[in-house]
């Protein structure tokens, strides 16, 4: 099966792991994140939180998600060693909705924040070009094609595919509480707040051949679709229409060739509409999944992963495999944005 990229760097911060093998095999023990954070819901009570207690706690919003996005990119980034300088480096920044909206004093906390990292990228691959998608969680999944076709016609040598997400700003524990999604023991159904990044770094496998570089992972599938049922309305998320679409054409390269996968890495927290959909659009695909079938739910230990999702699913399926705790040799990512998008990536182990 000819891999659409290899996976050949990973950088991650979560509040389970300060690099992308620490989360890995945090994840991997089960590790959990949920503490009471020094931010209060619209009640005046406190919100249980995952978030990272290294950092300043008075540092919130976009300024935050700014030293997380550093942390992660500098870490994929430094893996590629003196390559890195001579490469031509494509990277693509993905955030959450929010921060592209127009803030009351003009700024766009996107624009500020890919500007930072820019220049932290800089310092490693001088030939680098960013670009910003504020598209939530599927946003990775949604960026990943352009990168992929820019690999594979040479125009660059290497892609950077990243997300930023962090809840801990009072202006997003205000909007999410005003949405009724913070999780509590009276709203169950619901998420809870967190905060992370990872990046990864693609390349044509003849590429990282050559910059002497281990492939870690093969990108072999990905698909994208859209669902009408969101957190805002009340459409039945059983229809799972999209996400059933997604998922069977991310897969077609492996059923065409009788594999399947047995690794699914999801965004879900706790709240139903979610739950519900995969598991419509788990049953409609059964014949594409084989042993052991492991779901796995970052989100649900260390919190909503937002933007952050599917780069962090990579990083963990790229640890798992080369250190050899992977259930599966084929994991399948899959994330959803509020606005409706659905984005499947399928990984497999180099070959």
């Amino acid at each position: 099966m000819r891999p659409l990229a290899a996976l050949v760097a990973a950088g991650a911060v979560t509040p389970i792991g300060l690099r992308s093998i620490d989360t890995a095999f945090s994840h991997r023990a089960a590790a959990a994140a949920m503490r009471e954070a020094p931010l209060v819901d619209g009640q005046g009570g406190p919100v249980t939180m995952c978030f990272l207690p290294t950092l300043d706690p008075l540092v919130t919003g976009a300024e935050r998600a700014a030293l997380l996005g550093a942390r992660a990119l500098g870490e994929a980034l430094e893996k590629l060693g003196p390559a890195a300088r001579a490469l031509r480096v494509q990277m693509t920044l993905c955030l959450d909705e929010h921060l592209g909206q127009r803030q009351p004093g003009g700024e766009v906390p996107a624009q500020r924040l890919a500007a930072e990292l820019a220049a932290r990228a800089q310092a490693y691959a001088p030939e680098i070009a960013i670009k910003v998608a504020t598209r939530g969680a599927a946003g990775a999944g949604l960026m990943l094609p352009e990168l992929c076709d820019a690999l594979a016609r040479g125009a660059i040598d290497a892609a950077v595919l990243g997300g930023v997400h962090t809840d801990y700003d009072p202006a997003r524990v205000a909007a999410l509480d005003a949405a009724g999604r913070i999780f509590r023991p009276d709203n169950l159904d619901a998420l809870i707040p967190g905060e992370c990044a990872a990046f990864v770094v693609l390349m044509r496998p003849d590429v990282a051949r050559r910059a002497q570089l281990r492939e870690q992972g093969q990108i072999v599938g990905f698909a994208t679709a859209h669902e009408r049922a969101r957190p805002d309305n009340d459409e039945s998320a059983f229809q799972a229409s999209g996400l059933t679409a997604a998922l069977r054409s991310a897969l077609a390269p492996l059923s065409e060739r009788g594999l399947r996968a047995g690794w699914v890495l999801t965004d879900l927290t706790f709240e139903t509409f979610r739950h519900f959909e995969l598991q419509a659009a788990a049953t409609r695909t059964q014949h594409l999944f084989c042993d052991p079938q492991q779901v796995e739910s970052p989100a649900q230990r260390i919190g909503h992963l937002g933007a952050a999702a599917i780069p962090l699913h990579l990083c963990i399926a790229a640890e798992a495999f080369t250190r050899g705790f992977a259930p599966h040799q084929c994991a399948v990512s899959l994330a959803g944005s509020d606005g409706g998008e659905r984005a499947v990536v399928v990984v497999a182990a180099p070959g």
